[in-house]
């Protein structure tokens, strides 16, 4: 796969991820009846978004940052998934960030030209 298709599966993911925060902000005062733990979820979109951002921009920090959110929401899911507080941070982007995520590890050393150490 060349640089020029990985970089249009960044931007594909990019825009999801944007358009499905910009859904959450919309929707967050929809049925508001007061501030609750669900209206910290678009802000959670939004720090997985902004990490997006940062690997489209080829920021090789923003990978370990979108790895890291995507570890704690699993977390999240796995030990709190009974209580409303793992199931507003268990549910983000899940199972899709996984996905995402297996596909930035696969085009990785092509999307961050990063070369493989030489076998001395």
């Amino acid at each position: 796969m060349t640089k020029k298709y990985s970089g249009l599966f960044v931007l594909a993911i990019l825009l999801f991820q944007f358009m499905i925060t910009l859904h959450g902000f919309i929707t967050m005062f929809s049925d508001y009846s007061g501030w609750t733990i669900y209206h910290l979820r678009p802000f959670i979109q939004l720090l997985f978004t902004l990490a997006w951002t940062g690997i489209f921009l080829k920021k090789r920090w923003a990978f370990f940052v979108y790895l890291s959110l995507m570890f704690y929401e699993i977390a999240m899911k796995l030990f709190f998934g009974k209580y409303v507080f793992g199931e507003v941070f268990g549910d983000v982007f899940f199972p899709a960030d996984l996905i995402f995520s297996f596909i930035i590890l696969l085009l990785y050393t092509q999307h961050f030209n990063e070369r493989p150490a030489p076998n001395k």
